[in-house]
């Protein structure tokens, strides 16, 4: 495994395992998975409903807590301080830990600059060990750091090398703020999994796309979590550390970069929401 350092010193797998869209019946048999082949970084949020599961797979595989990096988010519908507080304590119980290593503002709706301020107070608790944003715009970052008292360790955003968020990274790498990259496989874009140019360096390497993409990743300090129900692609996505992507390999996937992103549209958003807050 190999390391990224944020700007308070925690250091985190770069490679992890998500759990977005695993249902809830079939999330421990994943985790467990991964943390057999050797995953230790488990990215997870509220809003996935999972955090339960996840939480029983990490008790029943005996792996010191101190060897394990836990991800989760507090959703839109738990903003503002009084909610998120609340929140961020039916995570720890939900995810069965004393405490978690990175806890995220999932996107920036509503009241998150309080939510931020009950992430920070759970840091100085010792509830939470690193805090980040996770979609945030460059104007939405700014307003972070404008108010709060503790720098995001972490932006995590939509990048794969056909959106690959230049614009994005080149801001936040002066501030020291780390990107985690969701959606690394393009949400299974068959077009991005089936790219010639990406075939054509996989072959070289005897590797699938999937793993030059992650490679990809590693090789530019982004921190990844691809997510897999079936074992061998499990297995598989974690089976990037025996190679490297040469100079020319890069610059053949830098080329790729389409500016084009997944993400469903915000109306979409407001009804998730809307349903949420009836339940």
């Amino acid at each position: 495994m190999e390391y990224v350092t944020l700007n308070n010193g925690v250091k985190i797998p770069i490679l992890g395992f998500g759990v977005y869209g695993i249902a809830k019946e079939d999330c421990e048999r994943c985790v467990t998975q991964a943390l057999d082949v050797g995953y230790r970084h488990i990215d997870a949020a509220q809003i996935y409903q999972n955090e339960a599961e996840v939480g029983n797979a990490i008790v029943h595989s005996n792996i010191p807590r101190d060897e394990l990096f836990i991800t989760s988010k507090i959703w839109v519908c738990n903003f503002g301080y009084e909610k998120a507080k609340a929140s961020i304590d039916r995570s720890l119980e939900r995810l069965k830990t004393p405490y978690i290593d990175l806890m995220l503002i999932h996107r920036p709706y509503a009241d998150y600059k309080g939510a931020w301020k009950a992430l920070e107070e759970a840091v100085r608790e010792g509830k939470i060990k690193s805090i980040g944003v996770s979609n945030f715009n460059e104007k939405q970052t700014e307003d972070i750091l404008r108010n709060g008292t503790i720098t995001p360790v972490v932006n995590q955003i939509e990048l794969s090398p056909y959106g690959q968020q230049r614009r994005m990274r080149k801001y936040l790498e002066p501030k020291n703020i780390a990107v985690q990259s969701w959606s690394p496989l393009g949400h299974g874009n068959k077009k991005l999994l089936s790219d010639p140019v990406l075939a054509e360096i996989g072959a070289k390497y005897d590797k699938t796309v999937a793993q030059v993409i992650l490679r990809w990743n590693v090789e530019n300090g982004l921190i990844t979590f691809p997510k897999s129900c079936n074992y061998d692609r499990i297995k598989s996505n974690f089976e990037i550390f025996d190679f490297a992507l040469s100079e020319e390999d890069m610059a053949k996937i830098y080329a790729l970069d389409k500016d084009k992103y997944c993400f469903t549209p915000p109306r979409w958003l407001d009804t998730i929401i809307a349903k949420m807050k009836k339940a």
